[in-house]
């Protein structure tokens, strides 16, 4: 669930219930929005050679996304 005045990650938030309900309602499909998620943040990694805060790991999640690293 949503916690009020904390910082979520992005698992958390693509985890949390409210933002599953509202993805199922818009067909967003959590799997292919998390490895859109993770293309992107490595193409801004290489692209900007440097790290960035928003990383995944290869490591599949027992539902079929991908971990943050």
């Amino acid at each position: 669930m949503a916690q009020r005045g904390c910082n979520m990650t992005v698992d958390q938030l693509l985890d949390d219930p409210m933002t599953l309900a509202l993805m199922r309602a818009d067909g967003v499909d959590p799997t292919s929005l998390r490895a859109l998620l993770a293309r992107t943040a490595r193409r801004l990694a290489e692209a900007e050679d440097a790290p960035i805060l928003l990383t995944f790991s290869d490591t599949a999640m027992s539902h079929g996304g991908i971990q943050a690293g």
